[in-house]
């Protein structure tokens, strides 16, 4: 266990880089969705890159005194909330807030300060569905699920849409497995290590955009030559 720890921690270390190093004019919205046998949690990271930080702030900041208080801070995540939806076995499902934390405005204006909220919905069933409508006209998005480790958690049919700004799949749990910890939150390293490598996933998604881009251009170009000219 405590190999497979070092591990993780390691991988996390190596992904920190990556995680930091989101676009500048992005708005990155980083989701893991957490399922046991006795609910769902919904973690979102939602990290402004150093230019998207003014529209942030004249979402956040409603009074316009270039500070967070902590009544926006809370006005904030109530918009997030109700602009997520969660959907179990086709039936909305209320999600309710656990916590959430705010970066200081410093570390905003580094590109380096990310907001924290953990939602929790208290039923569970074999169909899950996950949207994230939140600010998608600035917001890049990244979308998984984890489960707890004893749980016996088996998923099927996962399926993202090309943004990732959702997720839906069955799922069950092994008639035999022992039930997992009633909370499936990522802490520390683990978070780190599965949001590093959501990021090597979007960028294998864009890399393949822009080569796929390109050779459309080549060939609508090469289509547009003059008659007569050397290929």
């Amino acid at each position: 266990m405590m190999r497979r720890m070092g591990v993780s921690a390691l991988l996390a270390l190596s992904l920190v880089g990556g995680a930091a190093a989101h676009q500048l004019d992005e708005y990155l919205q980083a989701t893991l969705i957490g399922v046991t046998r006795d609910g769902i949690e919904v973690e979102i990271q939602l990290t402004p890159g150093v230019a998207m930080l003014p529209v942030l702030m004249a979402v956040i900041d409603q009074d316009g005194d270039g500070r967070i208080s902590s009544g926006e801070e809370r006005a904030y995540v109530g918009r997030v909330a109700r602009e997520v939806e969660l959907r179990v076995d086709g039936v909305p499902a209320r999600l309710s807030l656990i916590e959430s934390n705010f970066p200081t405005l410093e570390a905003m204006h580094e590109g380096l300060g990310t907001i924290g909220i953990k939602l929790r919905a208290a039923r569970s069933g074999h169909e899950l569905r996950f949207e994230n409508r939140h600010l998608p006209q600035v917001s890049a998005y990244l979308v998984n699920c984890l489960a707890a480790p004893l749980d016996g958690l088996v998923v099927r049919r996962q399926e993202r849409d090309e943004l990732q700004r959702s997720i839906e799949f069955e799922y069950s749990f092994g008639a035999g497995a022992m039930p997992g910890p009633r909370t499936a939150w990522i802490a520390g390293p683990l978070w780190l290590a599965a949001i590093g490598m959501l990021l090597v996933a979007r960028l294998a998604v864009l890399t393949y955009r822009a080569k796929h881009d390109k050779r459309a251009s080549n060939s609508s170009t090469s289509s547009r030559r003059p008659c007569g000219q050397a290929v």
